[in-house]
């Protein structure tokens, strides 16, 4: 039971450090004056968040790759000249952040009690979609060269960040409008991803609060 114990608090101590990280994150984002350190400071707090998740041994040679993605990703933020090398980095943002919903999935696979750490990674996913998505529009926009907004043909990563976050809640507040015909198919998805994320997943977190599911045939509770 101790072990037991100190795996829990160890989880939800982790979820609540991810979490603060994917809120700089995104706060940076929006707040600071575009240039290289705010794309650099974005970067590491993204990479920091799925660096944090994912510290276990059990992860040790997936965390290796991830290291690598996350110097490379802060490279290429800081350099940041250049339309190619912007996208890159931003699709390069996209594929390290998309991980950490993989690892909380795995690790709620393991729990069998829904509880503060199951509510706290789901919060982490639901921003985790936000990110990734302002991340494509960017990175796509960048690598095609065709803005991404119509009347706005240049923008900045806080744009694209407020952008994405509006859309996923569907505020919708008509500030930035996407132009073209894949700018606006990805703020469909987003927008609906958004809204069955939230009365799917965490309506059915928070109704099954504090209670125990059933381990799965032939497993058992680790």
């Amino acid at each position: 039971m101790a072990d037991q114990r100190h795996f829990a608090v160890g989880e939800g101590s982790r979820y609540g450090i991810v979490l603060v990280l994917l809120i700089g994150g995104v706060m940076t984002t929006i707040i600071s004056p575009p240039g290289p350190w705010s794309s650099l400071l974005t970067t590491a707090l993204q990479g920091a968040s799925v660096l944090v998740a994912l510290s276990q041994p059990v992860w040790s040679a997936v965390r290796l790759v991830l290291i690598g993605a996350v110097l490379v990703s802060v490279f290429l933020a800081a350099l940041a000249t250049g339309s190619a090398v912007r996208g890159g980095s931003d699709l390069l943002n996209a594929a390290v952040i998309v991980v950490l919903p993989v690892i909380i999935v795995v690790r709620f696979r393991r729990n069998l009690q829904v509880n503060v750490q199951s509510v706290l990674g789901a919060v982490c996913i639901y921003l985790v979609i936000g990110m990734l998505y302002a991340s494509v529009d960017s990175g796509l926009s960048q690598l095609t060269g065709q803005p991404f907004f119509a009347g706005a043909p240049k923008v900045s990563s806080s744009q694209y960040t407020y952008f994405s976050f509006i859309t996923l809640t569907t505020v919708g507040y008509g500030d930035l409008t996407p132009g073209p015909g894949g700018a606006r198919a990805l703020a469909v998805v987003e927008a609906l991803t958004g809204q069955l994320y939230l009365v799917t997943v965490i309506a059915l977190i928070v109704g099954n609060f504090g209670r125990a599911r059933e381990p799965r045939a032939g497993t058992g509770a680790r």
